[in-house]
């Protein structure tokens, strides 16, 4: 069987390298790099994830292909000493309580929100209809809760808005918890509040992966696809964003695709070689109602070794998102000043870097807001047999359920 898989992210190499193996596949990669948001750059002795930072330990599909690709060796977790993740509220860095009994005296929330979280187990029962996020958040921990603990989680991860995403497209497993054990509180119990497993990087970053994966795949670099179609293959596997899979097909399919937005990510990556006000951390998230640009900051440097030289620091800094899309307007030299004034605010004072670099994702992170499960079922409806549609656009944004996704059901 010819096959042709069309772009060169984790989800189009996992899924040619593993129907490489029985087929001739060839991938169609546009640029002139494979990796799609997956980038490692080396730059002055620094080590710049373009995009994710790594991949929890706790999906056996990612630790699966690492096996295979006898990658296993140079897998790096993050250090045990920067795991504690803050929030920024009131003018203030406040660290996340790991497990439930902490939440008590955390400071993280008010008082009154405190008190109202230990409610949620007598929390109202889910509406039929598709509920937002804020909303879930709201009918279990109260408003508090999800305006500062819940709206930093979803900066986090989709740097999207609350009111917009759906609950059960976005964070299934939080449905799963009510569905399961009727109240998130009793869900978590024992098991904490913090995500499950280790963040787990590559002893020179995610590129190790890419570079394997693309060592082991017939590639054609810039290579773009003009329009999505059989052709001279018996099977095609799309893992292009959906708004750039509608620009290539057309009728329904292309309508329902078009229909998944985007939020627009700037990357500030920052370098410092004199001492930082900063704590030896995981990093800190900022709610929207903080009045600040950035979404949040990695503290790069301290969760995996090597990332800077000995004595340096390097942080990551996450701007726009969906509720605020035009930062990506601004020209790198306002977008740097507003990011290094947004950490003054934060740390109290931020020595000049000694160097820079910014990352603009236009179509960044795919949100899944009210309406995907049907926008998805509508994608699956008008989808020809001989095409698949896999990668982050569809039902997960993170490393790991793109590789769960890309490898799952090939040769069905």
């Amino acid at each position: 069987m010819r096959i042709a898989v069309l772009g060169g992210g984790v989800s189009g190499l996992a899924a040619a390298w593993e129907l490489g193996r029985r087929h001739e596949v060839t991938l169609f990669e546009a640029r002139d790099r494979l990796g799609g948001n997956i980038h490692t750059e080396e730059r002055d002795g620094f080590r710049i994830e373009w995009g994710p930072n790594g991949f929890l330990d706790n999906e056996p599909a990612t630790l699966e292909l690492v096996r295979a690709l006898d990658l296993e060796p140079r897998l790096q977790r993050a250090r045990e000493e920067a795991a504690i993740r803050y929030v920024f509220r009131k003018g203030k860095l406040r660290a996340l309580p790991h497990k439930p009994p902490q939440f008590l005296t955390s400071d993280v929330l008010p008082l009154t929100g405190r008190l109202r979280a230990l409610l949620e187990p007598w929390s109202r029962p889910a509406p039929e209809r598709d509920e937002s996020v804020r909303e879930f958040a709201v009918r279990h921990l109260g408003r508090h809760a999800a305006d500062i603990l819940v709206d930093a989680f979803v900066t986090g991860i989709f740097a999207g808005d609350p009111a917009r995403l759906s609950v059960r497209s976005a964070f299934p497993r939080l449905r799963a918890l009510e569905q399961e054990h009727g109240s998130l509180l009793k869900g978590a119990k024992g098991r904490g509040f913090g995500p499950k497993g280790v963040l787990t990087s590559f002893d020179h970053g995610l590129q190790v992966l890419i570079d394997r994966l693309g060592e082991r795949v017939d590639v054609r670099l810039k290579a773009p696809a003009e329009t999505i179609e059989r052709g001279d293959y018996d099977r095609v596997i799309c893992t292009l964003p959906a708004a750039h899979a509608a620009q290539r097909t057309d009728g329904a399919l292309a309508e329902h695709l078009a229909s998944i937005p985007g939020a627009p990510l700037a990357v500030v990556a920052l370098m410092f070689d004199k001492p930082v006000p900063a704590d030896d951390a995981f990093g800190f998230l900022v709610p929207r109602d903080q009045g600040l640009r950035i979404l949040g900051t990695l503290y790069d440097s301290s969760i995996f070794p090597h990332r800077a030289p000995d004595g340096a620091r390097l942080f990551r800094v996450m701007m726009g998102g969906r509720r605020d899309p035009t930062l990506l307007d601004h020209d790198d030299d306002a977008i740097l000043a507003l990011a290094l004034a947004d950490l003054e605010r934060v740390w109290g004072s931020v020595p000049p870097p000694a160097g820079h670099r910014i990352i603009r994702w236009p179509g960044g992170i795919a949100q899944y807001e009210l309406g995907h499960a049907d926008r998805i079922a509508a994608i699956d409806a008008a989808t020809p047999d001989w095409l698949r549609l896999t990668g982050s656009s569809y039902r997960g944004v993170a490393l790991n359920a793109c590789v769960k996704e890309a490898l799952s059901g090939l040769d069905s």
